[in-house]
């Protein structure tokens, strides 16, 4: 039996898993000896580890690993509604802790995270709101159909832009280039996507919005331009801490939280 020399393409996205969410919570159940949570609507999740401490200081907040997975979350109290904060490590591993929290609840989810700049319009430390995500990476092909582009829900990106603006950081909105390949972010790759109108690079997108389509979830992103590969190379400018910058981080995280208040206030 020869191999076949082309990438896996093979179209399963309509048929049943061998492995669900529902699964994982059953044996979670058994090794914590407590039922699984049943998590808020409305939701964070958040591949910047500086996020974490932001809950619990700022919130009182104390995380919840419940999935054994290091997908820890914790449930706030923001204006008036109960909002749940998800970690994960960032990449395709995020995709898994968001079907986690799709399955446990949630349904309006902000996925928050950094990219890297394509073109010198987006400067480090600006915000950036992705309107479709070009689908160059190893998840989303698991979830919806081959396309050239996943999309995030349109009503929650109008959410953040207006929350945006709200805060005095308004985020530019654009298409971004999602690959899981770190580290392979090639120059051919880098120019025939800003061609083709990316305006930043990132890892979790993509996935994001294939998974939320795919559990019949609202999702969307908002990330802080950490890095900028606009002349060729990656840099990040002297006197810019990228996604370290902790009051970037906080004002990301502010802004989310406004936003789902808002399309809570929309869907009322």
């Amino acid at each position: 039996m020869t191999e076949e020399p082309v990438p896996i393409l093979w179209d399963t996205t309509a048929d049943v898993s061998a492995f669900d969410p529902a699964d994982w919570f059953a044996y979670c159940e058994r090794i914590t000896g407590r039922p699984a949570p049943h998590l808020p609507p409305l939701a964070v999740q958040s591949v910047i580890p500086g996020h974490r401490n932001v809950v619990e200081t700022a919130f009182g907040g104390t995380f919840d690993d419940f999935t054994l997975a290091e997908h820890p979350f914790c449930v706030i109290h923001y204006k008036g509604h109960q909002i749940v904060v998800g970690l994960s490590a960032k990449g395709s591993y995020a995709a898994g802790g968001l079907d986690e929290m799709i399955a446990l609840g949630a349904r309006s989810v902000i996925v928050l995270g950094g990219c890297g700049a394509l073109v010198p319009e987006l400067r480090v430390g600006d915000f950036f709101a992705p309107t479709k995500a070009l689908r160059d990476d190893g998840v989303s092909l698991h979830y919806e159909p081959a396309s050239r582009y996943s999309f995030p829900s349109d009503s929650l990106t109008s959410c953040l832009l207006q929350a945006a603006r709200a805060a005095g950081h308004p985020a530019q909105p654009g298409p971004v280039w999602s690959t899981s390949a770190h580290f392979r972010q090639t120059i051919s790759r880098l120019a025939a996507f800003r061609r083709e109108g990316c305006m930043a690079v990132n890892n979790e997108g993509a996935a994001a919005f294939s998974v939320g389509r795919f559990r019949g979830a609202e999702v969307a992103s908002l990330l802080l331009v950490g890095d900028t590969l606009a002349a060729g190379r990656f840099a990040v400018p002297a006197g810019h801490r990228g996604l370290d910058d902790e009051g970037s981080t906080v004002m990301l995280l502010e802004i989310a939280l406004q936003a789902l208040v808002i399309a809570a206030g929309e869907d009322a």
